[in-house]
């Protein structure tokens, strides 16, 4: 098998997929319905394995009081927006886009092609030919199945997987109970209790402020401030304005692939750059009230890749009125009644919630033979275009190895590419090609980003760019503003700029 594995690795050219019948989908969430639906309209047979009982992924079940922090027009399907039929919310909570979600599933009869409450225990490749044999356990049964697909997508999503849970040395002694955020699903776990939250995110903020709703007092530990970035700029204009347009692209660490006259732009504006950021953080600071502690130490140009998070203001507004704890620190242990943390203070706690996000695991690839093809680095795992593993063939991973500002959008956008790449309309470059990109991208990344553990994972504010790169690939517009010179610039993109190349 390591030998089979190698002869496909080395010297591998553009592939080809004209073979390709069946697709096997691991994820039943945002990602893998979209890629679904659209490989399902090429005539390929599909197959979602789901391990819960239904469709959604992270928006099935999350924390309490968990939504979305962006107006609900960033986060729609392209090419399937919000019903008409009834009214949403600006800023939908986990149950309105949860039942969104459903609406997507039903429109395209999607659940029928669904594998529910199974398992996926291992994917291997195919021993006699091209392909991969999926091994799966379905609930109630003893014994695991195996079936072949031609091809395997990976749509587990970014914070799908297992739990990342520090938990501090002396929890046994501990009276009270310590959760991970996403078993904090309740609002009255926390009635009565004194919260302690760890974590600085946007989940780590929400179950602090429900921590304060329902107990008798909460705290939000964090070990570094990071900027919260407003719903509305000076409280007046959308920040989508400044986040989803090329304008505010321009103002980020120039891309690595752009043509030499603009690495000189952005070389030569970079004076004025450093004084837009700055002006930012000043606007920030005074929209957010921040002060002392709360003043991130890192710009929030680099910040916003790895701790921005869109948020109102009732976090600060109930900080201001002292019913909510704010402290920059870790734990250093438990006691009994609370923990103790590395200066020496104490905060005493009934529950302790640790809001720290999730940890990639790659432990349905045979961990001696395929993983090491795969090549995991320390700041997560490069792909080629974020999808394509350039040493294995007949695999991609579709929203669970990419992170942006409207993940919906990505993804969408990600599977109509495999799409076209399963069916001819984009051929695959060299597999030495793809790793010099690849390697290209993660030096880039590498020369400016904060080091993070799902750094490879990142495009954020960068996702004009990502989502051009996306679109040329396809030989398609990658400007979809029309002759709109201003409009391109300034103006935001959605998933309606975007929705035509899903029509077919």
């Amino acid at each position: 098998l390591t030998r089979q594995l190698r002869q496909a690795a080395v010297g591998r050219g553009s592939a080809d997929f004209s073979g390709v019948r069946s697709v096997a989908i691991i994820g039943g969430g945002v990602a893998g319905l979209q890629t679904a639906n659209l490989l399902r309209k090429s005539g390929y047979g599909v197959t979602i394995f789901e391990k819960s009982g239904d469709v959604g992924g992270v928006w099935r079940e999350n924390y309490a009081g968990f939504g979305l922090q962006v107006p609900r027009e960033l986060y729609q399907f392209p090419g399937f927006p919000w019903p008409k039929d009834k009214t949403w919310e600006k800023f939908p909570k986990g149950a309105q886009v949860q039942e969104y979600i459903l609406r997507y599933a039903e429109a395209f009869d999607l659940k029928s092609l669904c594998k529910f409450k199974t398992s996926v225990l291992q994917l291997s490749p195919s021993a006699s030919a091209r392909g991969w044999v999926v091994e799966y356990l379905e609930e109630g049964e003893d014994a695991a199945k195996t079936e072949n697909f031609d091809f395997v997508v990976v749509a587990t999503g970014m914070y799908s997987t297992t739990p990342h849970f520090p938990v501090a040395s002396g929890a046994s002694d501990f009276a009270g109970q310590v959760m991970h955020s996403s078993s904090f699903v309740d609002a009255q776990q926390a009635a009565g209790k004194k919260v302690l939250v760890v974590g600085g995110g946007k989940s780590a903020v929400d179950c602090a402020v429900v921590g304060a709703k329902a107990g008798v007092a909460s705290t939000l530990l964090t070990r570094a401030a990071h900027w919260p970035v407003p719903r509305y700029l000076l409280n007046l204009v959308p920040f989508k304005w400044g986040t989803y347009s090329r304008f505010g692209h321009s103002t980020l660490q120039a891309h690595h692939k752009e043509p030499a006259c603009f690495s000189w732009l952005h070389s030569t504006c970079a004076p004025m750059k450093w004084i837009w950021w700055r002006t930012v953080e000043v606007m920030f600071r005074a929209q957010f009230r921040l002060s002392g502690s709360q003043v991130p130490s890192s710009p929030i140009e680099h910040d916003v890749f790895t701790g921005g998070q869109i948020l109102n203001y009732e976090f600060r507004d109930m900080l201001r009125a002292d019913k909510v704890g704010y402290q920059v620190g870790a734990i250093d242990h438990f006691e009994k009644d609370g923990v103790v943390l590395q200066d020496g203070s104490r905060i005493e706690a009934d529950l302790v919630i640790y809001a720290t996000g999730f940890a990639k695991s790659y432990d349905i690839f045979d961990a001696s033979v395929v993983q090491p093809f795969l090549e995991e680095q320390k700041d997560g795992l490069y792909l080629y275009r974020n999808m394509i593993p350039p040493r294995l063939q007949d695999i991609a991973f579709i929203g669970s190895e990419v992170s942006t500002y409207n993940n919906i959008l990505t993804q969408g956008l990600q599977a109509e590419w495999l799409r076209r790449v399963l069916t001819g309309a984009v051929k695959l470059p060299a597999a030495s090609h793809m790793q010099a990109e690849v390697d290209s991208e993660a030096a880039w990344k590498r020369s400016w980003m904060p080091a993070c553990s799902a750094r490879a994972a990142l495009w954020q504010l960068h996702m004009m760019k990502y989502h051009d790169t996306l679109c040329q690939d396809m030989g398609v517009a990658h400007k979809r503003k029309g002759l709109n010179v201003v409009s391109e610039v300034f103006a935001p993109y959605s998933a309606e700029d975007y929705a035509d190349l899903f029509s077919f």
